[in-house]
């Protein structure tokens, strides 16, 4: 055999493989979970800690087998050819290290998962490697998180899947008793209602059970679970407002939409919305920012119902921009307070302009009433701005942009809109 030559001083390897006792060393890795490994390469024969055998269900005293190959023949058939290719890799000098997570047989018959890590240390002058070590891991929990990971996500999707397939059966019923004569209209009321009404308890179910564990105790559930349960409650509420856009649309038509004005801080509203948004935006790449508002800029307005037309207004802007700016500016014109959310996307085709305010007239296509909205929000926001005494339009160009805009009252010169619309 030709002489090794070894990543270490030849007396160390030979004498003391290691700086510190070998028992100092397992010491300090079964108290972190770890079991320590030696192979030597040219006879197969290899050495564990007692770290391995307790991760497999066995004594102290029971013998794992002392060869590379009785390790292997414990390892799942699924998983044996990938682990010996890694290791044939780290030999030829490929990685770094050798690192693989396999299934091994527990005494008890099940299948442990296992990380597995390790370097050669020793080679002969012509590269073969000589000696290994390393060290096991169990990773089992964590492919329990992942695999809890993957069937919440099955859930979510199917939870997702089920809640919009019934948004879209519910709208295509909508569509086609918007499009009805006079009696078909009060038709069309009930049915919102109604839909409204049926929708909101298995919804109400979701967002509740969701936070019911959310709230649970630290600990009860794995950081996985945790975030993917927050997914579907996200979901469940994002379903909830198109829900409650329906019943909206329901009020405005049967003329019972509530209408509560006082004096409003403008610049805190349109601050707080832009916040909101400001995520969404940044996830686009879009520059979004209030701008020309003064502090003391008052308003006579529902405050609520405000703060959703000016949501709905940017959530549009960043839905419909894929580069570039979405500004919202305030200035005083007229005896009234002018609002207007700019924003440089795609633009609205000019044969649209005249129906993007109609209920069920989504901006950008037909599909889209389908696939991303009811095309409700502008028809809602057109009622509000009537019922708090002002006016809503829009400007745009293709492939320019948007221009939409909103007056109200200034508090100071304003008189109280009546609470309900009659």
């Amino acid at each position: 055999m030709s002489e090794p030559t070894p990543f270490l001083p030849a007396e160390q390897l030979h004498a003391m493989p290691f700086a510190v006792p070998r028992d100092l060393i397992e010491i300090a890795l079964d108290g972190s979970g770890m079991g320590l490994w030696e192979w030597d390469v040219l006879s197969g024969r290899s050495t564990h800690s007692r770290m391995n055998n307790r991760m497999l269900g066995y004594d102290d005293s029971e013998p794992l087998g002392d060869t590379y190959d009785e390790l292997v023949k414990r390892i799942h058939p699924d998983d044996a050819k990938e682990m010996r290719a890694k290791v044939d890799q780290h030999f030829r000098s490929e990685t770094p290290f050798y690192q693989a997570e396999f299934r091994v047989l527990r005494k008890d018959g099940t299948f442990a998962w296992l990380e597995s890590r390790g370097i050669v240390v020793e080679r002969s002058l012509d590269g073969q490697p000589l000696r290994m070590i390393g060290f096991h891991l169990d990773i089992s929990d964590r492919k329990a998180n992942e695999r809890l990971r993957r069937d919440l996500e099955v859930a979510l999707r199917r939870n997702q899947e089920e809640l919009e397939a019934l948004v879209r059966l519910q709208t295509r019923k909508l569509i086609e008793t918007a499009d009805a004569a006079e009696q078909g209209n009060r038709a069309k009321n009930v049915l919102l209602a109604k839909v409204g009404h049926e929708l909101r308890a298995p919804l109400s179910v979701v967002i509740d059970s969701c936070a019911r564990l959310l709230d649970g105790r630290p600990g009860e559930l794995p950081p996985q679970a945790r975030e993917h349960l927050e997914l579907i409650r996200q979901s469940a509420l994002q379903l909830s407002e198109r829900v409650e856009r329906l019943v909206d649309v329901s009020r405005i038509e049967t003329n019972t939409l509530e209408i509560c004005c006082t004096s409003v801080n403008l610049r805190h509203v349109l601050q707080e919305q832009c916040e909101s948004m400001l995520a969404r935006a940044l996830e686009r790449g879009l520059d979004l920012r209030a701008v020309s508002c003064a502090e003391d800029l008052v308003v006579f307005a529902d405050r609520a119902r405000l703060a959703q037309v000016v949501r709905e207004l940017l959530a549009n802007a960043v839905k419909f921009t894929d580069h570039g700016y979405v500004q919202v500016r305030a200035r005083v014109l007229d005896g009234a307070v002018l609002i207007e959310v700019h924003d440089t996307g795609i633009g609205i085709p000019t044969d649209r302009l005249a129906t993007v305010f109609h209920a069920f007239q989504p901006i950008a296509d037909q599909q889209s009433v389908l696939r991303e909205g009811l095309g409700l929000g502008l028809s809602i926001s057109r009622a509000v701005i009537d019922a708090m005494g002002g006016s809503i339009g829009v400007t745009s160009k293709p492939g320019h942009g948007s221009r939409f805009w909103f007056t109200l009252p200034l508090a100071a010169s304003a008189q109280r809109v009546s609470s309900t619309r009659h």
